[in-house]
């Protein structure tokens, strides 16, 4: 059985165990931020960076930096964040990646009944 909620203007699709958000934010940006710790790779662009740590499954979180980029694979190395002029700290926001077994619908989807499949009730 599937149903829908709005929380916050939030559109959660459940699916047994699968949840997925549709139009949440993928990445926070905080400007002038960077973390201890991490792995520096000597990539340039934002989405160089981006890529490399969305094919990691343990990153948290990139420092973009002049030079290249920082990613952090331990949440705990955020708890260490200070001030760095020039550097752009993105946290990844795992909730927000598309489940494989998942549409991503619409934001603006609404939905007045669902039948259930298993009873055939609405």
């Amino acid at each position: 059985m599937c149903f829908y909620t709005t929380v916050f203007e939030t559109l959660y699709l459940v699916n047994k165990s699968d949840i997925m958000l549709v139009g949440c934010s993928l990445w926070t940006q905080n400007a002038n931020t960077a973390a201890a710790n991490g792995v520096f790779y000597a990539l340039k662009t934002e989405s160089e960076c981006m890529t490399e740590c969305l094919t990691s499954t343990s990153c948290v979180a990139f420092d973009l930096t002049p030079v290249g980029c920082t990613v952090h694979n331990n949440a705990d190395d955020l708890s260490t964040a200070f001030y760095a002029p020039g550097v752009t700290q993105f946290l990844l926001n795992r909730h927000c990646l598309p489940a494989s077994t998942l549409s991503t619908g619409s934001p603006n989807a609404t939905v007045s009944s669902i039948k259930d499949t298993t009873t055939g009730k609405s």
